[in-house]
């Protein structure tokens, strides 16, 4: 039977999208969930999966193409022994008779701000569960090993002894998802020429990498931290064995100067889609916009007592994006309007809070979502943003991960940013962006006198869909986001 692919819906107002690559080709044989081929739509860039496990028989649309959404893109043959038969030789060639010493290729080494993958329902306890490896006995050696060819070009970029694995799929097949849990079990420890990528790390794991900041954008960034507030760097868990990573907060990758003349540079997929869609949503989205400023002097203090014990425990720092979306969260349950989509006749209030962040990349943004927030620990919510980051800026997020946003946390003080005006994520009704912490000289009331201290001070800048939200609904939210963080009790679990 034929099975044919067509191009997802990759978000509530997406009509098309871009073929980047494929990741197989014609006769290769896939498993079911096994990633098919990268697609790119406005901030968005993520493997799309197979549905059912067969012989890809025929690929209709070639890489960089952008087709509608319900566009056939592929066929895949899923009739058993035909399929059998035909991936036999095709999908897994010369590799399977001797596959050649494993190449040591460089892995992209995790860009500091953020990243993630696993299971299809959001969440429900802090970070997914790390996925169990092999249920077979079988031992699996270069010559017998089963599996696709993009999961032996993942276990050839990793460095690992074929043999070391073991196939949880049909019949011994090794899947990604064996792979990946492998690099995490920290089996693989990595070297300076073939380092572990953060991104392929599952979020349940023990930390193996240095933490990947919160997140960043033109709407969502990593915040910059005051000097007081950094305490001395703990040692890192003995289960810690990678290399020393790169330093957190790199920006992405500026482009060239041009030399010798003016230089055209034709836009990337992405930037054509974030375009497109940001000229959009400020044509036909009356932005409105409220400021805050805040005192995180207890937050910060908060964490500063709390960094080093759970740096030892977790592997990575605590991030303030994580404070901020846990104070957000909580505050959304009293405003539930914040929390909604218009629907052009009517405004849709949402159950679930799923809370978007943002991540810059060399060719764009990306916004992955944290379903659930609301149900998850802070430290529940710091591990999704140091997944769902690692993982956006490797393209390993799943469908499920960039869909379904209700409400966007920005974070633009990490690059020191203290004033920003954040474009509505449309169909949201509002996005919150978080500046740079600074320090400055306030008035604070002392024992009934008015006194002038210094305090970490943080702005804070609601933008709001006017069509749907009206000022004074804005300031009282934004009120009683400020009153949380500013509350901020010592004793606060991280969880």
């Amino acid at each position: 039977m034929v099975t044919t692919i067509k191009m997802p819906q990759l978000g509530e107002s997406v009509t098309e999208g871009t073929i980047e690559r494929w990741l197989v080709k014609e006769g290769d044989r896939v498993e079911q969930y096994d990633p098919l081929f990268e697609v790119v739509t406005d901030k968005v860039n993520a493997e799309v999966p197979a549905e059912v496990a067969g012989v890809v028989t025929k690929i209709i649309v070639g890489d960089g193409q952008t087709v509608k959404v319900g566009t056939p893109l592929a066929e895949i043959e899923t009739d058993g022994a035909g399929a059998e038969a035909a991936a036999s030789p095709a999908a897994e060639p010369a590799a399977a008779q001797a596959a050649p010493a494993p190449e040591p290729v460089a892995a992209p080494a995790p860009q500091p701000e953020l990243v993630a993958m696993a299971a299809q329902a959001p969440p429900a306890a802090e970070t997914a569960p790390v996925p169990e490896t092999a249920t077979s006995s079988s031992t699996l050696t270069n010559s017998s090993t089963r599996m696709t060819p993009a999961v032996r070009r993942l276990v050839r970029e990793h460095g690992i002894d074929i043999a070391q694995l073991t196939g949880s799929g049909g019949g011994g097949r090794v899947t990604r998802e064996d792979v990946l849990a492998f690099v995490a079990s920290g089996a693989v420890p990595g070297t300076a020429e073939n380092p572990v990528p953060a991104a392929l790390a599952e979020p349940a794991a023990p930390p193996a990498v240095a933490p990947v900041p919160a997140p960043m954008a033109e709407a969502a960034t990593p915040v910059a931290e005051p000097a007081p507030a950094a305490p001395a760097t703990s040692p890192a868990p003995a289960a810690a064995a990678a290399p020393t990573p790169p330093p957190a907060f790199t920006a992405p990758t500026p482009m060239a100067a041009p030399i010798g003349g003016d230089l055209d540079v034709p836009l990337s997929q992405m930037r054509k889609g974030i375009a497109a869609k940001m000229t959009r949503v400020k044509q036909t989205v009356p932005h409105a916009y409220t400021v805050v400023e805040v005192d995180m002097h207890n937050v910060v203090r908060w964490r500063a007592t709390n960094q080093e014990a759970y740096k030892a425990r977790e592997g990575i720092g605590i991030s303030y994006v994580a404070a901020v979306i846990k104070a957000v969260t909580e505050t959304l349950r009293l405003h539930p309007t914040l929390n909604s989509q218009f629907a052009e006749d009517r405004i849709i209030l949402k159950q679930a809070m799923n809370i978007v962040i943002a991540v810059a990349v060399d060719n764009g943004l990306l916004v992955p979502v944290i379903a659930n927030a609301d149900q998850l620990s802070i430290s529940g919510v710091n591990h999704r943003i140091q997944d769902l980051a690692a993982r956006a800026r490797t393209n390993k997020l799943r469908l499920d991960e960039i869909q379904g946003g209700t409400f966007t946390v920005n974070n633009t003080g990490w690059f020191g940013s203290v004033s920003s005006m954040p474009i509505i994520n449309s169909p949201e009704v509002a996005i919150l962006s978080m500046e740079a912490i600074v320090k400055r000289p306030v008035v604070v009331t002392v024992e009934g006198e008015d006194v002038i201290t210094i305090r970490p001070m943080m702005n804070m800048t609601c933008s709001f869909d006017h069509r749907v939200l009206d000022g004074a609904q804005v300031g009282n939210f934004l009120a009683d986001v400020r009153k949380r963080l500013e509350g901020w009790d010592p004793a606060t679990p991280i969880g």
